[in-house]
């Protein structure tokens, strides 16, 4: 979030709790992601395997959702 300023904590919660896409990576980490109007984008929240410790979120130009 230091990096991504604009980013709200509650985009990135609600990310989490109903993402409109979620996949496991193998190392077992999770993406997570959510549209977001104010951004007209999707915002890709990953987190650790327990899926709740935020590691990153970004606004995610490539989604395929």
């Amino acid at each position: 979030m230091r990096k991504r300023p604009y980013l709200r904590r509650e985009w990135c919660e609600a990310a989490i709790r109903r993402p409109a896409r979620r996949m496991i990576q193998a190392d077992g980490r999770i993406r997570h992601w959510i549209w977001i109007e104010e951004l007209q984008k999707y915002l890709r929240v990953g987190t650790l395997e327990d899926g709740e410790t935020i590691h990153n979120a970004f606004p995610d130009r490539d989604a395929e959702i």
